[in-house]
């Protein structure tokens, strides 16, 4: 904060003011350069206090989780910075490559880290100062985090034991979320004899055992076998249409691209897009979108020569090995639209029409890659 430079009128005997009265100018006691915080100098030079965003007088929609222009530091590394997000009850992605800043918002989320500049509103409450929030909370960790000698029933009850469930309810819904979790025949086994997507299984259930109206998933489909990706993710779309808000991070983007449209892009840090698919690619309308169409052979050559024709196109390009040809447009909109009018009038057909910019993957890489902004 800048120290408040003050003017004081010169004032002559003739006008000099009763005593105690305050000369014209002084600010309100209190108010004055003495009450501001002391500047600090370093190398000779003034350095001033940056002020902190005032509280918002009141959280936002207690159905919500919510960022406030949140930003954490871990010393001089930056975690995450000045991110404005709401999360609404459903699934939503959280992508990003290592060191994005996906697990550090997590953190924030779950109360295990406290902002350095910013709010965090967990359905109406500072998760990191209210600890009774852990009660609405679950979270699948990343890494293992398991008694090894207990059974997979012992390690999930002893959680609902620590939520204050008493002994033989703890049981009853342990046993029941683990058999849901296909774990019926391994319940009283070792953890230390699971298999890793037994191990996974066995974190989602103790994740989800006591019924959390929040659930954060850290990368929970990491080294699954397809069969337990599949249960996972039919357990999450329950979960989700039951109005529990779920946050996902994950690598396996076609995997999240199959449970939620509602994805958020982060890299260094920062919030590179959020939305849905079609929503984060109208942002890069400078980025060119092919388009993969397959005539017949003999029809390749003349359907590429009329694409060249089209004003919506840019560029055309021939494939011999595969049969086909890519077109580039910066308006996909108009050239869908203007393209059965062309094949219909020149009687052409075409056998596949796709587009690799309309997958999730695509999109990623442009943004992460830095192409939205060449």
């Amino acid at each position: 904060m800048n120290a408040a430079s003050t003017s004081h009128e010169m004032l002559s005997p003739a006008n000099n003011p009763p005593p105690g009265t305050p000369a014209p100018g002084t600010p309100p006691p209190g108010q004055g350069p003495q009450s501001q915080p002391p500047l600090q100098r370093h190398h000779g030079r003034r350095v001033t206090r940056r002020k902190k965003p005032k509280r918002p007088a009141k959280p936002p929609d207690e159905r919500l989780v919510a960022l406030d222009r949140v930003s954490r530091n871990y010393g001089q590394t930056l975690g995450v910075s000045h991110l404005n997000l709401i999360f609404a009850p459903g699934i939503t992605a959280l992508l990003g490559p290592n060191g994005a800043g996906k697990s550090t918002l997590l953190k924030l989320v779950l109360g295990l880290a406290r902002p350095s500049l910013g709010f965090v509103w967990v359905f109406g409450r500072d998760p990191f100062h209210y600890r009774a929030m852990g009660a609405r909370l679950g979270f699948v960790p990343e890494y293992d985090c398991f008694f090894e000698k207990h059974t997979g029933l012992q390690f999930v009850t002893l959680f609902l034991r620590l939520q204050g469930h008493e002994r033989e309810e703890a049981e009853r819904r342990a046993r029941l979320i683990l058999e849901k979790m296909g774990l019926s025949e391994a319940l009283d086994r070792p953890i230390a004899t699971y298999s890793r997507g037994m191990r996974q299984k066995v974190k989602v259930a103790r994740a989800v055992a006591h019924d959390p109206d929040l659930l954060v998933l850290d990368e929970p489909f990491q080294g699954t076998d397809p069969s337990t990706r599949h249960l996972l993710m039919e357990n999450i779309r329950q979960w989700a249409a039951t109005g529990k808000t779920i946050l996902i991070s994950s690598h396996i983007l076609h995997e999240v691209e199959s449970l939620t449209d509602r994805i958020v892009l982060l890299n260094r840090g920062q919030v590179l897009a959020t939305g849905n698919r079609q929503e984060i690619r109208a942002l890069m309308a400078h980025v060119p979108k092919r388009v993969w169409l397959v005539p017949p052979e003999e029809d390749r050559r003349r359907l590429g020569h009329l694409l060249l024709e089209e004003q919506t196109v840019r560029a055309v390009s021939l494939s011999r090995e595969p049969n086909g040809v890519w077109v580039e447009t910066y308006d996909a909109e108009n050239f869908y639209r203007a393209l059965p009018r062309m094949l219909h009038a020149e009687k052409l057909r075409l056998t596949h029409l796709s587009s690799p910019d309309d997958s999730l993957d695509t999109l990623y890489n442009y943004l992460v890659g830095g192409q939205q902004w060449k």
